[in-house]
């Protein structure tokens, strides 16, 4: 388990802006290294890209051309929204008080 330090548990409760009691500090220490501790672990993981991997079955050069076409036509997209009296307003339902 990696063990963090007191001075740097302050300094980054300092640059949070929190504040900890003796056992709070004591249990966030403790997380903080189990944190680490499980952090630690990704370095085990092979994270290398291998574009043989991951089942992408279309050649780069057989896509398609990026090119730009006509738009869906904006009344058929707007026909079934709901619009607070100006066009650019749209009315959806209070979710707080």
């Amino acid at each position: 388990m990696a063990k963090i330090e007191k001075a740097e548990l302050e300094h980054i409760a300092g640059l949070s802006k929190l504040s900890f009691t003796d056992e709070e500090s004591e249990k966030m220490a403790e997380q903080m290294g189990d944190i680490i501790a499980l952090m630690d672990t990704i370095r085990d993981f092979d994270i290398e890209y291998d574009d043989t991997k991951d089942n992408n079955q279309i050649p780069y050069a057989k896509l398609r051309e990026d090119r730009a076409e006509e738009s869906f036509p904006t009344e058929k997209l707007m026909q079934n929204a709901v619009t607070g009296g100006a066009d650019d307003c749209y009315v959806i339902p209070k979710m707080m008080e």
